[in-house]
C-alpha cells in the first residue's frame, strides 16, 4: 500500500485516513435514525426538529469541506 501511495498525491493520504471514519459516522447515523423511527412517538416535535437541524448542519459541514477540497 505504501508503494501505491508514494506515487499518489496528498489527497490519497487524507482519503485513506478519513474514509473509514466517514463510513463509521454514516453507519452510526443510519442506525440512529432506524432506532428513532421505531420509538418516534417518544420524542417531542421540538426534539425531532433539533435532530433534523443537527443532521442538516452535519451534511452542510461535510459539503463545505468537500467543496473546499476540490
Amino acid at each position: 500500500m505504501c508503494a501505491v501511495l508514494r506515487f499518489a498525491d496528498s489527497w490519497s493520504w487524507w482519503a485513506l485516513l478519513w474514509a473509514p471514519l466517514l463510513v463509521l459516522a454514516l453507519g452510526a447515523t443510519v442506525y440512529e435514525w432506524q432506532l428513532l423511527a421505531r420509538s418516534r412517538w417518544r420524542m417531542a416535535p421540538v426534539e425531532w426538529g433539533l435532530l433534523a437541524v443537527s443532521h442538516l448542519g452535519l451534511a452542510a459541514a461535510l459539503a463545505a469541506v468537500w467543496l473546499g477540497a476540490h
